[in-house]
């Protein structure tokens, strides 16, 4: 038994061996382990002046594109209603009065007094004068009219005016027939053809100015000239961008470069 377990022993020290010497014939390569560089990216931080600079731009840009906007609107708009509004309108009404004499300057009672359209004749309203000589029409077109004054054994008296508060006082006379007192003015107001020519104008003024709003915004984020870029932003205000909000947007952008004017290549050199 002992030999046995010997001879085992001796057989696998053997083995051993000659594993360990056909290890050695054989050729090992080692290859080492590639090392990949990492490449790290460092993500880009903006100063706070930086970031109020490109805020003020973007809000700048957004000002001066709802100033096109407006443009376009004023360029497809429909005139008429630039004739209705109330810079143009000529259907407003005023309250008028006056007083009526004879020719001693006294004042005359119940004289009939009719306020007539000057186009057709057409008697629009009718009142008497009271025991001062004094009248007044209410709610009167404001367009060339005709007042009448009529009493008789009187000369009919046709006053042309043009609606005001106050009317020169009027003195009648004895006698017949009727006799007529031009004081009106000329009152051709707007035509159509002004309208649109006045549209036209307005829209591309404000496309311009919404342009240089465009431009102004660039400006920011060059950084360049501040001074000339302020210059650039107040002219955008006039492209009033749906009235109010473009104005707002773009005086905010100019109030955030204000506290960034350092960061302009001008000012640096002036501070310097």
């Amino acid at each position: 038994m002992r030999d046995r377990v010997r001879s085992k022993l001796v057989d696998s020290r053997v083995q051993s061996q000659h594993r360990e010497i056909k290890a050695e014939d054989e050729i090992v390569i080692q290859v080492e382990k590639a090392v990949v560089p990492s490449i790290e990216f460092e993500p880009t931080i903006l100063s706070d002046g930086e970031r109020r600079r490109k805020i003020a731009a973007t809000l700048v840009l957004i000002g001066s594109l709802m100033g096109v906007m407006s443009g376009a609107l004023f360029l497809q708009g429909n005139p008429s209603s630039l004739l209705n509004s109330s810079l143009f309108k000529t259907s407003e009404v005023v309250d008028t009065f006056g007083f009526v004499l004879d020719n001693e300057g006294e004042p005359m009672v119940n004289v009939t007094i009719e306020l007539m359209d000057q186009t057709t004749n057409s008697v629009i309203q009718t009142t008497f004068s009271d025991e001062n000589g004094r009248f007044r029409f209410e709610d009167v077109a404001a367009k060339n009219s005709i007042i009448k004054f009529s009493k008789p054994d009187y000369t009919t008296i046709e006053y042309h005016f043009t609606p005001d508060p106050s009317l020169s006082p009027i003195t009648m006379h004895l006698g017949d027939g009727v006799q007529i007192i031009d004081e009106s003015e000329e009152t051709t107001g707007w035509s159509m053809e002004d309208a649109v020519a006045l549209a036209t104008v307005e829209g591309l003024f404000t496309i311009g100015c919404a342009l240089v709003g465009v431009q102004a915004s660039f400006e920011i984020r060059r950084a360049k000239k501040y001074r000339r870029t302020q210059a650039l932003c107040w002219i955008a205000l006039f492209s009033r961008g749906l009235i109010i909000p473009g104005p707002a947007l773009i005086l905010t952008g100019m109030c955030l470069i204000i506290f960034n004017r350092q960061d302009f290549e001008d000012w640096k050199s002036k501070e310097d």
